[in-house]
């Protein structure tokens, strides 16, 4: 059991996988949203379920930063938001659906079509009242696709 572990957690290691972007937004703001046109953005913070395939760490700074070319739908809400907390879930698995249906499941409302053309989900991006790394069940989520989630296979 323990070596079949440790496998798993040097395949685990590398600078691939899912994130979570968390922004947060002081007051009510509308944008146009390339394709999706203009959507409304209510207060709160927002937790966007993101994957790189290559390269994690360089996804990450790349959001954290506000002067770059705005490309995927995330990048024009960064534009706008503050930056709270950038989240990676290195793995060789593609989970980013699933952490997008978990998020789902906490979160106090979504973005329709946010962050999803590549996919059959509604939405990759979430919004919360509160600051979800407050949150017990986010806290959880973050604990099970980090780590429990190896342990059970």
């Amino acid at each position: 059991m323990a070596c079949r572990l440790n496998r798993e957690v040097v395949r685990e290691a590398r600078d691939r996988g899912s994130y979570l972007l968390i922004l947060r937004l002081p007051k009510k703001v509308s944008r146009e949203i390339g394709k999706l046109g203009e959507v409304v953005f209510k207060e709160g913070y927002y937790i966007y379920v993101g994957s790189a395939r290559k390269n994690l760490s360089g996804r990450i700074q790349r959001h954290k930063r506000l002067q770059k070319k705005l490309f995927w739908h995330i990048d024009y809400l960064r534009a706008i938001a503050e930056f709270h907390a950038a989240l990676p879930v290195r793995t060789e698995d593609r989970l980013e659906c699933e952490i997008a249906h978990a998020v789902k499941g906490i979160a106090d409302w979504e973005v329709p079509r946010f962050g999803s053309s590549d996919c059959s989900c509604n939405s990759h991006l979430f919004g919360m009242l509160k600051d979800p790394l407050q949150s017990v069940a986010f806290i959880s989520l973050l604990t099970y696709f980090g780590a429990d989630r190896l342990i059970g296979e």
